[in-house]
């Protein structure tokens, strides 16, 4: 950058005589505006970057849940243990309730209800 500011100062001094040794930039001063500028092209360029690193995370996460399904589709008991050890997680935690969703099937007909 030196170099290119020195060749226009001489250029313009050359006819007066003047040999241009050496261009030094000392203490330049910003406006405010272009500052709040650069901070906020700064911003952006961070939060793009969380951005695709969450998007890149998001995208490992679906990779190893979509490993973890195939896992456990091969053995039928997996899944109850799957479902056992969640279950104890959340036992943990007090005050919790658990609700356990089955098939009305399983449970005992009214004898009063007429069968089909």
């Amino acid at each position: 950058m030196g170099k290119n500011i020195k060749s226009i100062v001489e250029t313009e001094t050359h006819h007066w005589g003047i040999e241009i040794i050496d261009v030094k930039i000392k203490d330049i001063q910003l406006p405010e505006n272009m500052k709040r500028m650069m901070a906020n092209q700064a911003e952006a360029e961070r939060s793009r970057r969380a951005r695709i690193i969450l998007a890149e995370a998001e995208e490992q996460a679906a990779g190893k849940l979509l490993e973890a399904g195939l896992q456990i589709d091969k053995s039928p008991s997996a899944i109850k243990l799957r479902l056992y050890q969640t279950l104890s997680n959340i036992a943990a935690e007090k005050n919790s309730t658990i609700l356990f969703p089955f098939p009305e099937e399983v449970l005992p007909r009214n004898s009063k209800e007429t069968n089909p």
